[in-house]
């Protein structure tokens, strides 16, 4: 039998207990080419030729996947992969606290105008004039860490 290679893929979620954790995912390559390959399920009791030979079959789970890019799905190797997944869940974090700081400046901004009053379910809500409204008139710290550029 012939050795399998592998690709893999960090991805994080929750324990039974509610612990995060990150787990491998581990894929069998089938098929390479110079930029692409394609992966799927390792059956351990299948050799590499009859994985191949699922690919004909649909709906067997089988993936293609572009190499060497950084956001792609799975990578070739283990250090590739958690290389990915730190860069995804950093910009994951990145995003996230753009938008905290958006809707909390912007909150802020329609209070402060008068339109909404302080609370979970606002009282009194009045809705601007226009249909843009300016919320704050400086980028918070986040967002004047982005580079915005001309549209």
């Amino acid at each position: 039998m012939t050795e399998k290679k592998y690709c893999y893929r960090y991805v994080d979620g929750n324990a039974s207990d509610g612990r995060p954790i990150v787990m491998l995912r581990e894929r069998v390559i089938i098929r390479e080419t110079a930029k692409t390959f394609w992966h799927c399920y390792d059956y351990p009791h299948m050799t590499t030729e009859q994985l191949k030979q699922m690919e004909s079959r649909s709906k067997n789970g089988i993936k293609r996947c572009l190499k060497g890019s950084a956001r792609s799905s799975y990578h070739l190797t283990k250090e590739e992969a958690l290389r990915a997944f730190v860069y995804r869940k950093r910009y994951q974090l990145e995003r996230m606290a753009l938008t905290m700081e958006t809707a909390k400046l912007c909150l802020d901004g329609l209070q402060e105008g008068g339109y909404i009053t302080q609370g979970w379910r606002p009282e009194t809500v009045r809705p601007p004039e226009g249909s843009v409204y300016v919320a704050a008139e400086e980028l918070g710290p986040v967002a004047a860490s982005f580079s915005w550029g001309e549209w």
